[in-house]
Order: C-alpha cells, then sequence, then structure tokens
C-alpha cells in the first residue's frame, strides 16, 4: 500500500509539473528559432549596409532603394507581408559613426510571435538587428602627387567635395592650406604631411582631416604616354567663329592649338597630341568630344604643351571608356615640371569633363565654382593643385580608375 501511494504521488507530481516542462521545451525550441531568425536578419543588415555604402562611394544617389532591395532580397522585404521594417540612416543617427557622411546605418526589425509558448506569454517578441558600414578609401576625386607638392586653397574660395575626398602626398608643414577664408568641405582629408588652416579658413567636418597618413598611389602609373610622331593635323592651328562648326580630327597638332572667337568645334573620338604650345580654348568657343583624351607632351624635351580654359567658354568633353587612355580626359607628359609648368580649367558652370585630368608632374589651376552643380565625374591628379572654388563627385562610368581604391567595410 505505501508502495502504490508513493507512485500516486510521483505520477501526481509529474503531472503538475508537465505544462512547465512542456512550456520550457517550448520556449527552448522558439528562442532558439528567433536567434537563428536574428543571425538571418544581421547578415541581411550587413549586406544592406555594405551595399548603400558602396553605392555611396560611387556617388549614387538612392542609398535607401539600394538597402532595402538587398534586404528584401534576403528575404527581409520593407513593409512586406512578413511585417520587416527596413531603415536606412546616412549619416548614421546612433553609434560611434554618429554624424559621419561616408558611413551608412541600416536597421531591420520584425516582430516575432511565439506560437508554442502562448500559455506562458501572449505577445510576440521584436527581433531587431543593426549594421553600419563606411564607403572605402577609394572616395577620393582629387590627388596630389609628390612628396614636394602641396594643395592650395585661399581667398575666400568654397571647395566642396561631394561625398568624395582629398588626398595630398605632400610631405610639408603646409602640404595642404586652407586659409583666407576659404572652406573645404569634404568627408575624408588625408595628408602625407600636415595642414595650415587659419585666417578665417576651414575643414567642414574637422574631423575629416587625418595627417601623417601613407601617401595614395597614383592610380594611372602604369599607363605610358601614346608614341606620336610628325606634325599631322599642322601647326599652329587656330580655329575662330565659322557659320558651319569645326569638326577636328585626332592626330598631332603642334606648337598648340587655339578655339576662339566665338567657335563652336568637335573633337571626333581619339588621342590629341599637343606637341608644345597651348591647348587653348577662350573666347566664348564651344568645345564638345566624346571619347577624347588630349596630351600635352614635347617632343623637344623643352616647352611642354599645357592647358588654358578660360571662363565664358563651353566645354564638355568624356574621357574614353577603354583603350590605353581609357579614363583620361587630359594626360600630362610625366617630364614636365611643376615648377615651370602649369595649367588652368575656369569653366565655371559650362566645364564639364568627365575623366581624370591627369597632370602628375605640373600645375593645376582649377576653378569650378562651388555653388555651380557638381559634374558627376571629375578627378583632379597633378604635381601641385591651386584650387580657386571646385564643384566635385565622382560617378564614374567605366574606364576611370579610382583614386586610393578599397573596398567599404562594417563598423559597427
Amino acid at each position: 500500500m505505501v508502495k502504490k501511494r508513493e507512485r500516486g504521488s510521483v505520477a501526481l507530481t509529474i503531472g503538475l509539473a508537465l505544462p512547465l516542462i512542456i512550456g520550457m521545451v517550448a520556449l527552448g525550441i522558439e528562442i532558439t528559432y528567433l536567434l537563428y531568425l536574428q543571425r538571418q536578419m544581421q547578415s541581411a543588415a550587413d549586406a544592406a549596409a555594405l551595399g548603400a555604402a558602396t553605392a555611396l562611394q560611387s556617388g549614387h544617389p538612392a542609398l535607401g532603394i539600394e538597402a532595402r532591395g538587398i534586404a528584401g532580397y534576403l528575404g527581409f522585404v520593407d513593409g512586406g507581408s512578413s511585417g520587416a521594417t527596413v531603415v536606412v540612416n546616412n549619416p548614421p543617427v546612433t553609434g560611434t559613426e554618429t554624424g559621419n557622411a561616408a558611413a551608412v546605418e541600416v536597421i531591420i526589425s520584425q516582430a516575432q510571435p511565439l506560437h508554442l509558448v502562448q500559455i506562458f506569454y501572449t505577445g510576440a517578441f521584436t527581433v531587431v538587428a543593426r549594421a553600419v558600414a563606411i564607403t572605402g578609401s577609394g572616395s577620393y576625386c582629387a590627388l596630389q602627387l609628390g612628396s614636394g607638392g602641396s594643395v592650395n586653397i585661399s581667398n575666400g574660395v568654397i571647395a566642396n567635395f561631394n561625398q568624395c575626398g582629398l588626398a595630398v602626398d605632400g610631405t610639408g608643414s603646409s602640404a595642404l592650406s586652407v586659409v583666407g577664408g576659404s572652406q573645404l568641405n569634404a568627408p575624408t582629408v588625408t595628408i602625407v604631411g600636415t595642414a595650415t588652416v587659419n585666417n578665417g579658413g576651414s575643414i567642414n567636418p574637422s574631423s575629416a582631416l587625418k595627417t601623417g597618413q601613407t601617401a595614395v598611389s597614383d592610380p594611372y602609373a602604369s599607363v605610358v604616354l601614346p608614341a606620336y610622331s610628325g606634325c599631322g593635323q599642322g601647326t599652329g592651328k587656330s580655329y575662330g567663329w565659322s557659320s558651319v562648326p569645326w569638326v577636328l580630327s585626332p592626330g598631332v597638332y603642334c606648337s598648340g592649338l587655339t578655339i576662339s572667337n566665338g567657335a563652336t568645334a568637335t573633337l571626333s573620338s581619339g588621342v590629341y597630341f599637343i606637341d608644345r604650345g597651348t591647348f587653348d580654348v577662350g573666347g566664348g568657343a564651344n568645345l564638345t568630344g566624346t571619347g577624347v583624351t588630349i596630351v600635352l607632351t614635347s617632343s623637344t624635351g623643352s616647352n611642354y604643351a599645357n592647358a588654358e580654359i578660360d571662363n565664358g567658354t563651353t566645354v564638355t568633353l568624356t574621357a574614353p571608356t577603354a583603350g590605353a587612355t581609357a579614363g583620361m580626359v587630359f594626360f600630362g607628359d610625366r617630364r614636365a615640371s611643376a615648377s615651370t609648368v602649369s595649367s588652368t580649367f575656369a569653366g565655371g558652370t559650362t566645364l564639364d569633363l568627365t575623366g581624370a585630368i591627369y597632370l602628375p608632374t605640373e600645375t593645376l589651376n582649377w576653378n569650378n565654382g562651388a555653388s555651380n552643380t557638381a559634374s558627376p565625374c571629375t578627378e583632379l591628379i597633378a604635381g601641385a593643385i591651386v584650387l580657386s572654388g571646385a564643384n566635385l563627385q565622382i560617378s564614374c562610368p567605366t574606364g576611370v580608375a579610382a583614386i586610393g581604391a578599397t573596398n567599404s567595410s562594417l563598423v559597427e
């Protein structure tokens, strides 16, 4: 009789504990599922943030569409039947990258009911995943090459680098000079040496400035100056106003090429060698060309050609997307010196150069006003750079080499 009573008490104890045991097992199963769901969601948030940061680096304007598209492809459709929500912030509004314009924050959340444990909890858990990615260092749109060079911004100039940075390889104490009430607005400013910022000058945000950095390599260092000979297109050629637009052909132009006095001219696709003298566009001229590279050189080792594009002209040139000079709209001979050769581009709103202005050993004077709409893709690469106004971005076509290219990366 005693044993029967003991067996009955054990059965009663098990019966009373059974709902708790079942609930604990159910809770364990569903918590395991929640952990699995959160891991999937985190992977989707990571991929969406990286995709959006890559889009930001390339100048793509629709970061939210990019991020939500990736998240949706991975199973978390914003506002879809599963109840997922995808929030995209640029710059991030939380975390260590708050306010960083070169960073993208993605937050995915989804309410998840727990069906097996409703006897204990009737609500829904909200699963959340968050990721932050920053653009790679390949978002530079201007690069000063060489340890002895510098970048100068003065006299109240406003230089807007739209979602792209400035890299300075100069090693001096004033490798970058921003003075006289000037402003440099850029998400990233890296300098091998140091910067002089005074007399009302400013870099915005101030956190963008990083000194003592490693030099950024020349993205076109392996490109060889194409061979040329003779003066097949003439010597000292000049084109002025004509009732019929001029159509020029590629080839060698000795002692300069001038387009002025209201002339309208088109450069046929190809490579234009300016052998000494000046490539000069002025006097209200209108110049266009697609798939064009202008090489500034010298067959004698002196009087290296330079470029002068004046205000009041309309110049729209696009670099080739393939071939020996792909991505380069201007190509300066590496034997030229920054102390003796300088080129000036001062077209304001009417200067639209798509590709690299590559003058690796020369001085580049750039004045494309900050109040103007930025060209989709303009790279400035020179031995020394003087900015008298700049509005740059780099949403570049195929063929244009990225400056200091690295991949976007997750930071949170």
